[in-house]
């Protein structure tokens, strides 16, 4: 129970892994690490990093492939110190828990075997919380990127629109009027050089805008 409530509240793997290592390691002593996977579906290091440097990948990434638990008092390399268990999900298997307890009888006992697996029942169920939480939080700042993106257009298609009816206004007059003034063909030249700046200002923004989003430029971070 106490275990359930901690996990609760935990928005982050790193999170899980601080709770459920010391939770797993309170019941049966010893070490204990969480081996997760990346997007290929192949277990990274151990986490938390640093701990439990011994613990053979080839024979996590076994029980994560089949879904079956192997290692020390299993069917599948039972000379291993370590118990891989497969962090089994609703909807897909998170990860491995690797233990070596601090005496290894307690695996023997199936009251302790069961508490086990439900303690790596409630870290899967956690890690898919936390998956789905942060698919969630990615999914609202996509929504709200859009939102921008919409609005960004409505403004810009504003202000393009302005200086386009002037420098087509500008364009009319210089050929509708006859015997302009030196005066006021400069006065029209002005307006057109103006109205053209703001334009080419406003279209370089927006290419600007158009790199960053694409994470082509590179800021030169200084105090100030």
């Amino acid at each position: 129970f106490e275990f359930a409530r901690d996990l609760s509240g935990a928005l982050q793997v790193e999170q899980v892994v601080g709770i459920s290592i010391a939770a797993v390691q309170r019941a049966f002593g010893g070490t204990a690490a969480l081996v997760l996977p990346n997007l290929d579906e192949r277990l990274q290091a151990p986490q938390p990093q640093g701990q439990c440097e011994d613990i053979d990948q080839g024979i996590a990434q076994w029980a994560f492939d089949r879904s079956e638990q192997a290692g020390f008092a299993t069917d599948t390399l039972p000379s291993s110190e370590y118990r891989y268990i497969p962090l089994r999900a609703p909807v897909r298997i998170r990860g491995i828990l690797a233990i070596k307890p601090g005496d290894k009888r307690w695996l023997m006992i199936p009251e302790q075997q069961r508490q086990l697996e439900t303690l790596a029942s409630l870290i899967a169920i956690a890690l898919e919380r936390v998956h789905f939480v942060d698919i969630s939080q990615e999914f609202l700042v996509r929504m709200e990127s859009e939102r921008l993106r919409n609005s960004l257009l409505a403004a810009i298609s504003h202000d393009l629109r302005t200086p386009l009816t002037a420098l087509t206004g500008f364009a009319e007059s210089l050929s509708l009027q006859k015997n302009l003034t030196p005066e006021r063909q400069q006065e029209i030249a002005q307006a057109i050089r103006e109205s053209a700046t703001r334009m080419h200002t406003l279209v370089n923004n927006l290419l600007d805008m158009a790199r960053i989003q694409r994470g082509e430029i590179q800021l030169k971070m200084d105090w100030h």
